[in-house]
């Protein structure tokens, strides 16, 4: 759920839909930044956009070298480059947060691409320091933005207007003065990011099942079940992490059967998967 500030400048001539949909599906990205099993019909209703634009965007996106993508039965497997973590010094480099509840509101939505690749930069510069305050000359800040974004000055002028939704910008003594508010950044959505990418690869695994009957209840087990799982899986998995042996135990768990998501058979499959003898009581759902 981060975008890394390194990437930042390669997305600047992004269009709003394409914009939404790099905030959108990192959201689900692993330390590699690897999305599994994007389904265009949740990229569509949280980014706004029709079926036609989805396929549009993908195109795009791969064209201009910020993504690659496979289609896999129903849905497509991502990749946004250059926005690995999965090595040790990944996480002082600097990145978004993209899972913070801003990118979920309306006044966010609102904004023009460049006023949030913009919000973005500023989110960047302004977290980089404990005050969560930056300060740049008048002239220095329009040259640098102007610049960056391929704009003319009014134009810049005009985003930083929009932008006062989210920062507190002033001037004073020939310098611009940008805070981030709080009250806008600090809000985080309800549920964990941990939970978010556990129930999408959920998803995934049962749409690629062809499982009809999802009952939110379940999904929430199986992802207690991750949780539980994740220790034994790195020492008895045989090289798969959990994330493959309840995919495999999941389709497993219909074959046969009828198409439902049973969380308590997918249990015992997972328990059996990693060697472990089944009680029926290790997991409290």
């Amino acid at each position: 759920m981060k975008i890394k500030y390194s990437l930042l400048d390669k997305l600047n001539s992004l269009t709003n839909k394409e914009v939404d949909f790099i905030l959108y599906v990192a959201r689900y990205q692993d330390d590699y930044g690897c999305i599994r099993g994007m389904y265009y019909r949740d990229v569509c209703q949280n980014a706004d956009m029709c079926k036609q634009t989805f396929y549009d965007t993908l195109r795009s996106l791969q064209a201009q070298g910020i993504i690659t993508y496979s289609h896999v039965n129903q849905d497509y497997d991502i990749t946004i480059l250059d926005n690995d973590f999965s090595y040790p010094s990944a996480f002082h480099e600097g990145y978004i947060n993209v899972s913070r509840q801003v990118f979920h509101t309306r006044r966010f939505h609102e904004l023009k691409a460049k006023e949030k690749l913009l919000l973005l930069h500023f989110m960047k510069i302004t977290h980089s320091g404990a005050s969560g305050s930056y300060q740049i000359g008048i002239g220095k800040l329009y040259t640098k933005y102007m610049q960056l974004l391929g704009v003319t000055k009014r134009v810049l002028r005009g985003y930083l207007h929009s932008l006062k939704k989210f920062f507190a910008i002033g001037i004073k003594d020939g310098k611009y003065f940008i805070s981030y508010l709080r009250t806008v950044f600090n809000d985080r959505v309800d549920t964990s990011e941990t939970d978010q990418y556990m129930g999408h690869l959920v998803g995934v695994s049962c749409r690629r099942a062809k499982i009809k009957e999802i009952v939110p209840a379940a999904v929430k087990d199986v992802i207690t079940i991750m949780k539980q799982y994740r220790k034994e899986a790195q020492e008895n998995g045989a090289g798969k992490n959990i994330f493959d042996i309840v995919d495999e135990c999941i389709k497993a768990s219909v074959l046969g059967q009828a198409k439902k998501l049973n969380s308590k058979f997918v249990h015992k499959l997972v328990r059996s998967a990693l060697g472990l003898n089944w009680t029926g009581q290790e997991v409290e759902f």
